[in-house]
């Protein structure tokens, strides 16, 4: 059975894990791409998944509606990503990356690869299974710690 340090020490290192991605994922958009974090999320959705109507890329980015045109147009006007009217449906509008950021992203994405590389290497085969176990893990856990609130007894 865990004791509370126990588990004060594992809310400690989740948060502390957390920040330091942040933090890690932060810099790396700058220096490497000169992207903010938020800018670099709406480019992970476009890369993974694009083309895709901003509202798709909102959502996946975690970020606003609002926010993500400000931060698309911002990109558009930087050449890295470019936006049309969807021959679908006039009142969306589909982002795609253009090869300038394509580049840009394929570069922060190695360059996260190659630090993650250097820092893999010095795990052993038994620390890198469980390492990967855990972080597995905890991808699964994380999204059920935000709690559900309760229904207001009107709406029941």
């Amino acid at each position: 059975m865990a004791t509370d340090q126990q588990f004060e020490d594992f809310v400690t290192a989740t948060h502390d894990l957390y920040a330091a991605m942040r933090r890690n994922r932060a810099q790396l958009a700058r220096d490497a791409a000169g992207l903010s974090l938020s800018q670099l999320a709406l480019l992970d959705a476009v890369a993974t998944d694009g083309p895709l109507a901003v509202g798709e890329i909102a959502t996946q980015a975690g970020v606003s509606g609002p926010n993500a045109t400000r931060m698309l147009k911002q990109l558009e006007q930087s050449g890295v990503v470019t936006r049309t009217r969807s021959p679908q449906d006039e009142r969306k509008v589909v982002v795609d990356l253009t090869p300038q950021g394509r580049a840009l992203y394929t570069q922060n994405r190695n360059a996260l690869r190659t630090s993650q590389q250097a820092h893999w290497s010095t795990l052993n085969p038994t620390q890198r299974t469980q390492f990967v176990k855990v972080l597995q893990q905890m991808a699964v856990m994380i999204p059920e710690w935000i709690p559900v609130p309760p229904v207001p007894k009107d709406r029941k």
